[in-house]
């Protein structure tokens, strides 16, 4: 069907109209289905990313999804969160069945920001301490709080709040200590007791962290790493927040990434992939956890638990478990992965190939013995990809602008995610062929 704009009208109402985003092209989306979009010309697009790290893991427009969102907008399409609804009830029923064990206390948002948000301020008032750890390169949201945990890049001319701090992160490919991993003996790790017994005075309340970073450049840290995060928060009292608003419904090849690393956390985050393309975002936290009365909250969304955003989370959870998606995450990204490593024999310009499930990032390297990153050519393989139609995601802040970033819908089939690789396979060398 054609747009009443034209593809010009389109691109200058956004230059009129909408303040810049990051990442902002002419490509214009029209229609999507499963793991294909097509934009206001007609072109389709093999969707390499769920349309931004997560949001349509189930592939866009699924019929479950729709359905659920079509029955519910005509009995009800919102409720004030002061009342009860039911399928908001019936939501938080569904996901206490997939946590990891004890996690089943929910309290429902719009998006991951100020669920991270609450998540924090849940574990301070609980706490009763001040200050909060987070690692350099994650990434947790666009509000001031949430920016002051990750990489500085991102609060660029903005404030930090002052008690939020970050220690390094478990990246075995450019260990900030110069290490090699095994026999690194988790100096990562360990700098989270440093930086509790040291850099606080027993106030810190939470360590929140990616169990695997995305923003980030999709850092996978080895599984030894949470167990011993896990003693440390266990002996001084700290919090342990997973942020799994990337990572969660089955992307990693497990339920949550939780269960990949077979650690429990305290309170968990989870976002994105949980609406199959509806707003919506839950912090949940331990059972036995001392929560704040409601007056103490300081939290509130007009939108949480909507009841059109819980039909559709209800739709998305039965479809990971019906259709066993964290097991088809496992098989599709072993192929992937396999052909991946291959490439890499082919490619210089590949440093390192890394995954687990369909979360898969490829770092480019201008040379393998320096690991100069090759932040330019990663730019120019994107555009080569989508020239062929394939979309892609870069690690576009500062200094971390040098991995692609490979993460489909969970159900794409293996002939939709073969042409990914031969279109990256592709691009990669046409870039290296013009350098």
């Amino acid at each position: 069907m054609r747009s009443k704009y034209t593809e010009q009208q389109c691109v200058d109402m956004q230059k009129r109209y909408l303040v810049p985003m990051p990442g902002d092209t002419p490509l214009i989306i029209a229609e999507a289905k499963g793991a294909i979009f097509k934009d206001i010309n007609g072109k389709e697009y093999i969707d390499g990313v769920s349309l931004c790290a997560g949001p349509t893991s189930v592939g866009s427009s699924h019929p479950k999804v729709v359905n659920a969102v079509i029955e519910q907008v005509k009995k009800l399409s919102f409720a004030t969160p002061w009342f009860i609804n039911v399928p908001k009830l019936e939501l938080a029923e569904k996901l206490s069945k997939i946590m990891p064990g004890g996690l089943n206390k929910f309290y429902f948002l719009c998006g991951g920001g100020e669920a991270v948000e609450f998540a924090i301020k849940g574990a301070i008032k609980s706490s009763k301490k001040r200050e909060v750890i987070g690692l350099y390169t994650g990434y947790h949201g666009a509000t001031i709080a949430t920016l002051s945990l990750g990489h500085p890049w991102h609060r660029k001319g903005l404030p930090t709040v002052p008690g939020f701090r970050q220690i390094p992160a478990a990246y075995c490919y450019r260990c900030f200590y110069g290490k090699e991993y095994p026999g690194c003996d988790f100096e990562c790790a360990q700098a989270l007791e440093n930086m509790v017994r040291y850099g606080s005075y027993d106030d810190v309340a939470a360590f929140v962290l990616e169990p695997m970073q995305g923003v980030g450049g999709h850092i996978i840290p080895p599984k030894g790493y949470f167990k011993i995060v896990r003693e440390i928060c266990d002996k001084y009292g700290v919090f342990l927040i997973f942020d799994e608003i990337q990572t969660g419904f089955g992307r990693t090849g497990k339920i949550w990434a939780a269960d990949y690393y077979e650690v429990l956390p305290d309170i968990m985050v989870i976002g994105k992939a949980m609406g199959g393309g509806i707003p919506i975002s839950a912090a949940v936290f331990r059972e036995d956890m001392k929560f704040p009365s409601w007056e103490q909250q300081e939290v509130y969304s007009t939108f949480s638990g909507s009841p059109l955003s819980c039909a559709a989370a209800s739709a998305v959870v039965d479809i990971v478990v019906e259709e066993n998606l964290s097991q088809k995450a496992t098989e599709t990204g072993a192929f992937m992965m396999e052909r991946l490593k291959e490439m890499k024999d082919r490619h210089p310009l590949i440093g390192e190939v890394r995954g687990a499930g369909l979360f898969i990032g490829v770092e480019l390297v201008k040379d393998r013995k320096t690991k100069e990153r090759a932040s330019q050519e990663t730019t120019r393989v994107l555009e080569e990809c989508r020239k062929r139609g394939v979309i892609l995601m870069q690690s576009y802040k500062a200094g971390v602008g040098n991995v692609v970033k490979i993460k489909p819908p969970l159900n794409i089939g293996e002939d939709l995610a073969g042409k990914i690789i031969d279109v990256l396979d592709e691009s990669l060398g046409v870039v290296e062929g013009n350098r």
